[in-house]
């Protein structure tokens, strides 16, 4: 891949902070704007709303009011009445009709009976109807008597639906209670109000009547089609919200609108007011591409102003990098301009000095280079000398290492080899003592019996021996001498017996032990640890086993030894011998833990033994701690113990090597020993194993 120049990646980076600051500018800027268009909108279809809402509430107030005038004047007689309409109401203002409705009866027998206030011709004519219309209107759109006295007021868009070549006036009803069995309404022509709703601008407007149609429009369509408002998004806000005027934005089949709403004082009335977001942000949209147009012009002509200035900036360096090849070269003559003025008239000077150095340490290197034959001569006679040297140092250092390694197997050997073999002088010593106590007690009796019969038989023949056997016994009363000699070589036979039976158990033991040394022995001389032939133990067992073999030693030293197993058998594939050197050496080193030291309050030695089966997934492990209850490691030797060597022992005691060994045994299994806990009276070593099968019911496989 080529490598890209200097002026490529100034482009690069200018046109990049270029082109990033543009767009953030022109992001920023629109959002701005947007956010400013939307808020002006908002405030436009609530200002708009609110006044149109008052303007539509003072014209019913003031439509109510006359009515009411109208319903009180017909107790003074009709000639008043017609005297004073004319003069309370104009044609101009587009009434149809005024009348009255009277309730008579209670429940189901209730009757009403409507009466006519005034009607007014002229507009009816216009629009070529007469009185027999709004009659017909009434049975079409009757008034809700019971709803009129329970909310005063009730109003409602009375334009019937358009026939055919028919034409429809727009038509309002208004009614208004005038006491608990009269009611009072009006037909109004609907033009004086649909004239405040002409759409101007984008905003459509729209009023909701009682019964939740559209009253009035700017699309004055809707009024013949009696609309239906209640689903509409705004009218339903408006029943639903706390406040009297509100703002929404929200989507309607797909379109974005933006709008307002406010609720009349009278009759729950709703005026509203919405503008499509398309429509509302179409100039914004415009702005923002011919703002987009400007940026790009800017950008390109800021992208050529760049492509002028690199070149100017770079042709110096491009005239450093053209010398600095030369100068590879060896081509020492070459020297660069320093007439800009700027920091790369300054680079081009230290160029320039540094060339001159470069001649000067290149012909000192050709003139060096004549010498240099000699020196290496001279340096090659030295380098023989110390490769000379180096070689007596590297023998003896291989002579030292040997001995280290002659030395740590000895150590190791003495270590590994001290475990059987104070076993076998303990069983020796049992042996000893025995030899020396009961059997030289046995034979004593022997030769006693013995000698006194070849006494017997000697001084009175064969004769004299039974007359002295049948001679009263006096240790056993009622019994005779040769009873009694019958019973002591029963008991002596016996004796012997069970020290042949005992006798042969040590003898096996002492060969077993033997072999052990043997194997610990063979190991050594090979100089690697020892890796018996794996096969399934029971851990148990083997725990026990090294329990017997430790039996007489922890005896001897008054140290009583406990076990806790769990309820499984578990199994563990390791060599038995490597496995019972590892629990005799953590007996060993707590045994010699508790020399010179009593446990608190006297009690007594001991050492346990607890096993317990954990299960990882599908794995199992075994973990065994052995822990005891003597004085403790110290704090400051726990995190040594494990390494070769060390050993707070003396040299009659031990090496150092037993843990190390230990754990080099155990990893050797997938296994690991660690110290869970050290204080005093209590002690543990925790090991972990892999659990071949924790279903074995018998010993090992």
């Amino acid at each position: 891949m080529a490598p890209i120049s200097i002026r490529s990646k100034i482009l690069i980076v200018l046109s990049t902070v270029l082109v990033s600051a543009v767009g953030l500018y022109l992001y920023l800027a629109s959002q701005l704007f947007f956010e400013d268009k939307k808020l002006l909108v908002y405030e436009l279809n609530q200002t708009n709303v609110r006044t149109l809402g008052e303007e539509v509430e003072t014209y019913f107030k003031r439509v109510l009011d006359k009515i009411q005038i109208v319903a009180s004047l017909r107790d003074q007689g009709s000639s008043a009445l017609a005297t004073v309409l004319p003069q309370l109401i104009s044609e101009d203002e587009g009434f149809l009709r005024v009348a009255i409705v009277n309730s008579q009866g209670e429940g189901t027998n209730t009757t009403f009976k409507t009466t006519v206030l005034g009607t007014w011709a002229k507009p009816l004519e216009l629009v070529n109807k007469d009185a027999t219309y709004l009659d017909k209107l009434r049975d079409q759109f009757p008034i809700p008597f019971d709803r009129v006295l329970k909310n005063s007021v009730w109003i409602r868009n009375a334009t019937p639906p358009a026939s055919a070549g028919e034409e429809t006036p727009a038509i309002i009803t208004l009614a208004s209670r005038v006491s608990d069995n009269e009611v009072v309404y009006a037909d109004l022509k609907l033009d004086p109000l649909l004239s405040t709703f002409t759409r101007t601008g984008l905003a459509q407007t729209y009023l909701m009547d009682s019964d939740g149609f559209a009253l009035a429009d700017s699309d004055q369509k809707k009024i013949s089609t009696t609309t239906d408002l209640k689903t509409d998004f705004l009218m339903a806000s408006a029943q639903t919200s706390k406040l009297r005027s509100e703002v929404k934005s929200y989507s309607d089949n797909g379109i974005d609108y933006l709008g307002s709403f406010y609720r009349l004082g009278i009759a729950s009335l709703v005026v509203a007011s919405k503008i499509q977001a398309g429509e509302a942000f179409a100039a914004a949209q415009v702005l923002m591409r011919k703002s987009l147009l400007y940026a790009l012009v800017v950008v390109t002509l800021a992208f050529l102003i760049s492509l002028f200035l690199s070149h100017s900036l770079t042709t110096p360096i491009r005239r450093l990098v053209e010398a600095t090849q030369r100068i590879a070269q060896g081509d020492f003559s070459i020297s660069l301009p320093t007439k800009s003025g700027d920091e790369l008239a300054i680079l081009s000077a230290s160029f320039n000095s540094m060339n001159t150095n470069l001649k000067t340490s290149y012909d000192q290197i050709q003139e060096y280079s004549h010498n240099l034959e000699n020196k290496v001569a001279e340096r090659t006679v030295q380098l023989e000398k110390q490769n000379v040297a180096i070689k007596e140092a590297q023998e003896a250092l291989l002579r030292t290492t040997r001995l280290a390694s002659v030395g740590e197997v000895a150590g190791r050997a003495a270590h590994e080899v001290l475990n059987p073999l104070t076993n076998i002088l303990t069983r020796l010593e049992k042996l000893q003592r025995q030899l020396q106590n009961e059997e030289s007690q046995d034979f004593s009796l022997f030769s006693e019996i013995i000698s006194a019969w070849q006494k017997s038989l000697t001084e009175g023949g064969a004769d004299g021996l039974l007359k002295s056997l049948s001679g009263p016994s006096q240790a056993h009363a009622g019994k005779n001498l040769l009873e009694e000699d019958i019973l002591n070589l029963v008991a002596l036979a016996t004796d012997f017996s069970k020290r042949g039976t005992t006798r042969q158990t040590d003898l096996d033991f002492l060969m077993k032990e033997s072999q052990r040394i043997t194997k610990i022995v063979n190991g050594m001389r090979q100089l690697t640890r020892v890796t018996g032939a794996r096969k399934n133990l029971s851990a148990h067992q083997t725990i026990q086993e090294s329990i017997s073999t430790m039996k007489d030693v922890l005896a001897k030293n008054k140290i009583a030894v406990e076990t806790n197993f769990c309820s499984e058998n578990p199994t563990i594939q390791a060599d038995s011998d490597e496995i019972l050197q590892v629990f005799s050496n953590l007996m060993r080193n707590a045994m010699q833990a508790f020399h010179g030291a009593q446990t608190e309050g006297g009690v007594a030695k001991k050492i346990t033994f607890t096993t317990n089966v954990i299960t990882h997934g599908e794995s199992h492990k075994l973990q065994i701690r052995v822990s005891d209850n003597g004085p403790g490691i110290a704090q400051e030797y726990q995190s040594m113990i494990f390494e070769p060597t060390f050993t707070t022992k003396s040299i009659e005691e031990g090496t150092g090597l037993g843990l190390a060994i230990c754990r080099r045994f155990l990893r050797g299994y997938d296994g690991e020993i660690l110290l869970e806990k050290s204080q005093p009276n209590n002690t543990v070593f925790l090991i972990e194993l892999p659990e071949v099968s924790s279903q074995v019911s018998g010993g090992a496989a």
